[in-house]
């Protein structure tokens, strides 16, 4: 009962890992997670689409460090107690190159109250426990935390979301073109002009600002596209950025009108009407200049 045990469960070197295969719980559909070139792809049908970097980074860090505090059972009759059997368990398999470095059944969680609680006192924690198996191992150890929620997920939950992240401070220099035409933003001495016009600060702060940090889960197929040339984009330049981030929007069928593509995640499709995405990004001239002048009898 007092013998040491192991409590390193996986032994990677997270910056060699090139696959992370999951098998969620009751035999859920796998989902692969690839490297290539140091970018990571999310495997979905025959289609290989972005991963979230944030997430990879999240998985890496938890196998990396994750400790088992205790042996909770030594008996393969109580894995399905803890859920760590074939098919309660979510299956997680990591490889470096060809080399299997992990291979881990995630089970179920527990909590605990703390003892002796002092509603008073906010910094007094539920401790959280997982169980976990190891690949040909018959025992069942605790861990610290709620493992198996980080992994158990579906294939689409792992791409990534991002359709613009940049510091609008580097910005100075924007194009939006619709069928209409086209219009400019430029920053000159850190005052935002529309085509030469004085724009309302306030409401072009707030639209950039908007657009800073934008995300939409809801990806689209390619096929739902009606037209190959985008109708509406939106191109963000700056001296000090890099490469401009360029936004675009193909017609699409009636249920979502456009979809929304980024020169930040290539391949990926976002519905334009969910959310109210279209209309969040391709503002008309007038709604910068009509600001202005609702506000002039202010000024």
């Amino acid at each position: 009962r007092n013998r040491s045990f192991e409590s390193e469960l996986t032994r990677i070197d997270t910056s060699a890992v090139t696959r992370i295969s999951i098998l969620p719980r009751n035999n859920g559909e796998m989902v692969n997670l690839i490297k290539k070139n140091k970018q990571w792809y999310v495997g979905q049908g025959q289609h290989e689409y972005n991963a979230d970097p944030s997430a990879i980074k999240s998985m890496l860090t938890t196998l990396s460090s994750m400790r088992a505090t205790r042996i909770a059972s030594n008996s393969k009759d109580q894995w399905k107690t803890y859920e760590v059997d074939d098919t309660s368990a979510t299956h997680i398999l990591v490889n470096e190159g060809k080399k299997l470095t992990g291979d881990l059944y995630l089970g179920k969680f527990s909590y605990q109250q703390p003892k002796n609680r002092n509603p008073y006192n906010y910094q007094q924690q539920v401790k959280m426990t997982s169980y976990v198996r190891k690949g040909g191992d018959k025992k069942v150890y605790a861990v610290d935390g709620m493992i198996a929620m980080t992994f158990n997920r579906e294939a689409s939950d792992f791409r990534n979301r991002a359709l613009i992240r940049s510091d609008i401070r580097k910005w100075d220099h924007l194009v939006v073109k619709n069928p209409a035409g086209s219009f400019e933003f430029s920053k000159i001495n850190d005052r935002w002009m529309i085509d030469g016009e004085s724009a309302d600060s306030a409401t072009v702060t707030a639209y950039l600002t908007s657009l800073a940090w934008l995300n939409s889960s809801a990806f689209i197929d390619g096929s739902m596209l009606t037209s190959q040339t985008p109708s509406h984009s939106l191109t963000i330049d700056g001296e000090n950025m890099g490469a401009p981030i360029k936004i675009n929007a193909f017609p699409a069928d009636t249920t979502i009108h456009y979809a929304i593509t980024s020169s930040l995640n290539e391949g990926s499709y976002f519905s334009g009407n969910e959310n109210g995405l279209f209309d969040k990004i391709f503002k008309q001239k007038d709604y910068f200049l009509s600001a202005k002048e609702s506000t002039s009898g202010i000024e």
